[in-house]
């Protein structure tokens, strides 16, 4: 129930920044911007197996990916946007008799965010997670993988480096639910059943890169280099 509930409130989030980055853009001259970074992060899965024995585990590595976005400041303060990323890396051990591991995880999120000082932002995010997982019989070559979907959140900041570069540290929960894989038995044996709950926690610091003029930056963080520049009515 209480999943239900937070994948209902992640969409939501997701569309309402969407949205309203949209319809703000037409009345915020210069506020919307577009970012794209790179980060190492720490991954570390919570896989409790319940088919075909009940066994737990928390398989972790150290992977990097890279992220893409859309960022607008709203009245000084506020932040909204939507951001997408992929990460990639070796992430990967044996829970009961069985191995599992990570070959990819993506998301799509909506952001909300406030400045506590000028150049640094505080924000919470959510939206959905792209799992891809794999389980495998330790010696044997056989395997199955899965692709799956649930909710993502969780809370970040970011500090001004420079008027292009800025600096983040971000945590994110990811909960996949319950799945099975068919393992193959080999020629006339039918495939067994492996069926685990799974969810993530994600560790990331990195960099983001600004496409574009930040005018946010020029008025905000460094009023002196603002040309008497106003919004759009």
């Amino acid at each position: 129930m209480l999943g239900r509930f937070l994948k209902t409130v992640g969409a939501a989030l997701l569309f309402a920044a969407a949205g309203v980055s949209v319809a703000s853009a037409q009345n915020y001259d210069g506020s919307g911007l577009l970012k794209f970074g790179v980060f190492g992060q720490g991954t570390f899965l919570n896989i409790d197996q319940s088919l075909p024995a009940i066994a737990s585990g928390s398989p972790g590595g150290i992977s990097g990916g890279f992220s893409a976005g859309y960022d607008l400041t709203l009245h000084r303060y506020l932040l909204l946007g939507i951001e997408a990323d992929g990460s990639f890396g070796d992430v990967g051990e044996k829970v009961g008799f069985t191995d599992y591991g990570m070959d990819y995880l993506f998301t799509v999120r909506g952001r909300l965010g406030v400045y506590a000082h000028p150049g640094w932002l505080i924000y919470g995010t959510a939206g959905v997670g792209f799992l891809g997982l794999e389980a495998s019989q330790p010696g044997g070559g056989r395997k199955s993988a899965q692709s799956l979907t649930g909710f993502v959140g969780g809370v970040g900041t970011e500090l001004e480096w420079s008027p292009h570069f800025l600096m983040f540290a971000e945590y994110l929960y990811g909960d996949y639910g319950e799945t099975t894989f068919a393992l193959p038995q080999g020629t006339g044996f039918p495939p067994q059943d492996h069926s685990a709950d799974v969810d993530s926690h994600l560790f990331r610091v990195g960099v983001k890169f600004k496409i574009g003029h930040d005018y946010a930056h020029d008025t905000y963080v460094h009023p002196e280099d603002y040309r008497n520049r106003e919004p759009l009515k």
